[in-house]
């Protein structure tokens, strides 16, 4: 096969933007027109991606040699758009199409009689491409540009339903606790191109050891304050959780898929910059990965909404990634990212088709669904084995390569992983067995209005919603495989630099045993506790004290963040000092220039009596005192 031109690589992002404009602009008022345009649009997508993909395989992962295109030059700026094609973006775009295709087809069925369908696929669309751009872009201005696209895309769909209190409060802490990471992330742009004069991401990448320490530093930190306000990682990670508030496909695809990976990506296409970074920058997003992912790990434990039960999962295996890349796992971090997607948005969807027949997220008001949602089970299982790591699922190669990195560079790290596995695999079959097993338990109104509420009973969700779940699931059981052999990790090393590719993974059996069994001791936990009820969860929760309702109420971080900080110190504080500042500084000087301002002229005026002798009068005095002060002035009166 032949490459692929750059025109038809720039048109794996413009086919999906062109859709959102034609349906914002004529397919308003046509729903079923909106969504197939979509589709056809996001598919074409996927098939250029797939071609994108051949060709960079076809180059061993090395770059396709694609010129940029110079956008503004003023002085010493010098802006350039091109598209960056190598191993990790054909990679990620193929993540990120064939999840979007799928959600695409799902949400068909899903969102059907929503007074909004026209304008959640305009929605969709402009994510997608704002997704796609940020994965082509070649300079770093560029991806800056979409990645603040991709967080106002995110904000609009966490507020889709606007109405709810609830969701506009959602999509406003989401936009608020990103914006953050993202200021940081901008202050690194301006640092880097402050010391180079360049945007180009390879040219930053390849000269990056001719920088100081010190602008290293303070690069790789703000780009990762970016990382870890995208990639949901501790202490931005509270904003996570609340943008379940958006419709279910909404979560799958940029809330468990590729928005909260776009982070992961950020510091990806930056390796070779953060390797040359001092160590101890590397080491920070090693312990912050760790520990994102064993505090959401705990919070999954106890949250009892399916949908952010997932959503704490995502956090967790997000820090899994940013752990890998802090200890030089790059391929391993990437690989995660891979499998994960397809088995993350499996679950996600499983929950929504869950909640298409239930009517809740709540998993106390499920149960017994097996019988009647086959081919929901069946899936929400495989997905549930290949999350958890089970052998030979997709999640098990994934997470194993992980927890080599952390076996090989950091013994606590590693220690960190094996828990945060057990504790996986316990909260996923906790969800099942409080989902699928024992006796149905009523569900609840409809989260989006549709008819599904008034069903007499659970039932299988249509085909558009299960046809996708049938299909994910297929890379959830064998997508692993792509890197048994080291294939994978070769393709996406191509975008490295010689130096630093690694080559085939290796195996340990540590590693092995210690995974497995933690998959394995976590399943059986939640079997004993939430199946079998020896001992019954009430009991348990009344052994273990305080603990539940401290990690019930997320370490009481959204208090911390909300009530203390915004609250009190922000507007309490800050805001009050501002206010008297305003008052007491600011108004008192405006009104004093205004009153001096007045008074001068109320003296003009009173000068100003309109008799012409006066004037006169004046005029003459004037000229005499000018002629004396020239005398004066001239004539050294004052010297003698």
């Amino acid at each position: 096969m032949s490459d692929i031109p750059e025109g038809a690589a720039w048109a794996i992002y413009f086919v999906p933007l062109s859709a959102a404009v034609l349906i914002a602009a004529l397919l308003r008022g046509r729903p079923r027109e909106a969504g197939r345009l979509m589709i056809v649009a996001v598919g074409v997508s996927w098939l250029l991606a797939l071609w994108a993909l051949a060709t960079v395989r076809d180059h061993d992962g090395e770059a396709v040699g694609f010129a940029a295109h110079s956008w503004v030059q003023l002085f010493n700026l010098d802006v350039a758009f091109g598209i960056r094609l190598d191993g990790l973006t054909g990679v990620m775009l193929v993540v990120v199409t064939s999840v979007a295709l799928l959600v695409q087809v799902y949400s068909t069925e899903y969102m059907r009689g929503d007074g909004g369908y026209s304008r959640y696929y305009a929605y969709m669309g402009l994510f997608t491409s704002s997704m796609l751009g940020l994965v082509l872009a070649s300079s770093l201005l560029q991806l800056f540009i979409y990645w603040e696209l991709v967080g106002l895309s995110s904000y609009l769909l966490i507020g889709f339903w606007f109405q709810r209190p609830s969701a506009a409060a959602a999509a406003k802490k989401a936009f608020i606790v990103t914006r953050f990471g993202d200021f940081g992330f901008l202050l690194g742009v301006l640092l880097i191109w402050s010391k180079t004069g360049d945007f180009d991401i390879a040219t930053i990448n390849a000269h990056a050891e001719e920088l100081s320490a010190a602008v290293l530093a303070g690069f790789t930190l703000g780009l990762f304050a970016g990382a870890v306000g995208k990639s949901a990682q501790f202490p931005l990670h509270i904003w996570l959780p609340d943008a379940m508030e958006g419709p279910t496909p909404v979560s799958a695809l940029i809330h468990a898929a590729t928005m909260v990976a776009a982070g992961v990506y950020l510091i990806a296409r930056f390796f070779p910059t953060f390797e040359a970074a001092p160590s101890e920058v590397r080491t920070l997003i090693a312990y912050i990965g760790a520990v994102t992912a064993l505090l959401a790990a705990t919070m999954g434990i106890v949250a009892t909404d399916i949908k952010r039960v997932l959503a704490y999962s995502t956090i967790s295996q997000l820090g899994y990634m940013v752990m890998a890349l802090g200890l030089g796992g790059y391929v391993a971090a990437i690989f995660h990212l891979f499998t994960h997607a397809f088995f993350k948005a499996l679950l996600f969807l499983g929950s929504g088709s869950v909640n298409h027949a239930t009517g809740t997220f709540d998993m106390r008001k499920m149960g017994g669904l097996r019988s009647s949602m086959p081919v929901t089970w069946w899936t929400f299982l495989i997905g549930s084995l290949s999350l958890s790591g089970v052998f030979p699922l997709a999640g098990f190669w994934s997470k194993d390569e992980v927890l080599l990195d952390a076996w090989e560079h950091n013994r606590l790290l590693f220690a960190v992983g094996v828990i945060v596995a057990f504790m996986t695999a316990f909260y996923m079959f906790r969800a099942i067995f409080m989902t699928f097993f024992g006796e149905y338990r009523g569900g609840e109104a409809s989260e989006h209005g549709s008819d599904a509420a008034h069903h007499s009973g659970p039932h299988e969700s249509p085909l558009p919603m299960w046809a996708p779940l049938a299909l994910l699931a297929v890379p959830a059981v064998l997508i692993g495989f792509v890197n048994v052999t080291g294939g994978f990790g070769h393709l996406i090393e191509g975008a490295l630099p010689e130096v630093l590719r690694e080559g085939h993974p290796d195996l340990d059996a540590v590693v092995l045993v210690s995974s497995t069994l933690a998959a394995l001791f976590g399943i059986g936990a939640a079997a004993a506790i939430y199946f079998a009820r020896t001992p019954a969860p009430e009991v348990l929760r009344s052994r273990l004290g305080p603990l539940p309702t401290v990690v019930e109420n997320k370490y009481y971080m959204d208090v911390i963040a909300e009530d203390i900080i915004v609250r009190r110190v922000l507007y309490g504080g800050l805001a009050r000092a501002a206010e008297l500042f305003d008052t007491y500084v600011v108004d008192m000087a405006v009104n004093t220039a205004g009153r001096a301002t007045r008074l001068a002229s109320e003296f003009s005026r009173r000068t100003t009596f309109g008799q012409q002798q006066a004037y006169s009068s004046l005029l003459l005095a004037g000229v005499v005192a000018a002629i004396v002060a020239l005398f004066v002035l001239s004539g050294n009166v004052l010297e003698r």
